[in-house]
């Protein structure tokens, strides 16, 4: 008798145990988030009072009133394969809906309000800010962003030239869903070497530490497509300058991001000049005090191939040409990173994170002279560094000459 009321009670146990769908939810019952884009609200945008009272003191930011743009995917539409339907368009996939607030919060409840189904951010793909929400600053975007953990950090934050709004129309033929596009976008540009890796879980790493700024891809919409067109870069929560496409290339050498893939013209005279493509970086910090202050060494190791040739004048099997281009190659790339370095220095944003190895390497100086990351900034804006790149030609191509 007593074994029998243990089996019937171990079993009632194990069914509490093994009830793991009792909170399950329907994805018809969310309205699931892919995209958002961030923007300024014009003057004539009214906000609908949905949290407070007509005329209640209500909490404002630095951005002034924030209008979201949200890009929703439509349950029952988006197949698991390629479309058999041949008018099916990205446009018939996605649900674009805006509404305006004093803050974050306040805009989401504004989304909240236009949708049956409560909001989900589970499958947020990429975060699109306006240019001049940048440069406001994005501080109380980020703490809004953070506090909401079904947001994953592996999704994408870019900044768009003019209105972020905009990115959230744009369909893309290659893709169902177009913020899924412009997510996959950015991961591939990381595989190819065309972009550092700096997803948003990075960039918020970035950000809090002392010695480093945080950077974002910098895009912009080209009739139906997006294209990235720069390096946004940061001081603390503010967009302070953006690099010109070509110089994701320097910034990617100086780091020593990997795999290589990006294209320099290499001008050896007026009518000569070679395309050269890496395939792999290789960097080497080193920092030290002189005259009381930290200086930085850096040892770039740059391998690549010859892409094109302007000139048939250009000789590809001879030893000294190759030797003449990666002569050329190798000062034209130190020219342009300190280049790089000197214009991030003038906006006091250390997106190279130099504070870091400082603090890791000299830590006794940064504790006694530098402790903070506003210090760190007076520093970097004077920083002296030398960099010493070793250009490698592997290929030439499948043509001997």
């Amino acid at each position: 008798m007593i074994r029998n009321t243990l089996c019937v009670l171990w079993m009632i146990s194990m069914l509490l145990v093994l009830s793991a769908c009792w909170d399950r939810k329907e994805i018809e019952e969310r309205a699931t988030i892919v995209g958002l884009a961030i923007d300024i609200a014009e003057s004539g945008e009214e906000v609908i009072p949905l949290t407070y009272p007509e005329g209640t003191q209500v909490p404002t930011t630095d951005l002034g009133r924030i209008k979201v743009t949200a890009q929703l995917a439509v349950p029952g539409q988006i197949p698991l394969g390629p479309s058999k339907d041949g008018n099916s368009s990205p446009e018939d996939k996605v649900w674009v809906v805006e509404a305006i607030g004093n803050t974050m919060d306040d805009a989401i409840q504004g989304l909240q309000q236009q949708l049956a189904h409560k909001v989900f951010f589970g499958q947020l793909q990429i975060i699109i800010l306006s240019d001049k929400v940048a440069k406001l600053g994005i501080e109380h975007i980020n703490d809004y962003l953070r506090r909401r953990p079904e947001i994953r950090r592996t999704a994408w934050m870019a900044v768009n030239e003019e209105d972020a709004a905009k990115t959230m129309q744009v369909a893309p033929k290659l893709e169902q869903v177009p913020a899924i596009y412009l997510s996959t976008m950015f991961e591939e540009a990381v595989k190819m070497g065309k972009f550092p890796e700096n997803d948003l879980g990075k960039f918020w790493i970035h950000s809090s530490n002392k010695g480093y700024d945080g950077f974002l891809p910098y895009i912009k919409v080209k009739e139906n497509n997006i294209e990235i067109s720069g390096i946004a870069y940061f001081s603390e929560d503010k967009m302070v300058g953006k690099t010109e496409p070509y110089q994701i290339a320097y910034y990617n050498g100086l780091i020593g991001q990997n795999p290589g893939g990006a294209a320099a013209l290499v001008t050896l005279s007026d009518a000569e000049s070679v395309m050269f493509q890496s395939t792999k970086r290789k960097a080497n910090f080193e920092v030290n005090l002189r005259n009381g202050k930290p200086h930085f060494d850096i040892y770039i190791e740059i391998w690549g191939i010859i892409r094109e040739k302007s000139s048939e004048s250009i000789h590809l099997d001879d030893d000294k040409i190759i030797s003449k281009i990666e002569d050329i190659a190798e000062k034209q790339f130190e020219q342009e990173m300190i280049k790089l370095i000197k214009e991030t220095q003038d906006k006091k944003s250390d997106i190279f994170g130099f504070g870091e190895y400082v603090r890791g390497n000299l830590s006794r100086y940064w504790d006694n002279e530098v402790e903070t990351s506003y210090k760190w900034k007076e520093i970097y804006k004077d920083l002296s560094v030398d960099i010493h790149p070793t250009v490698h030609i592997e290929r030439v191509g499948m043509k001997a000459s």
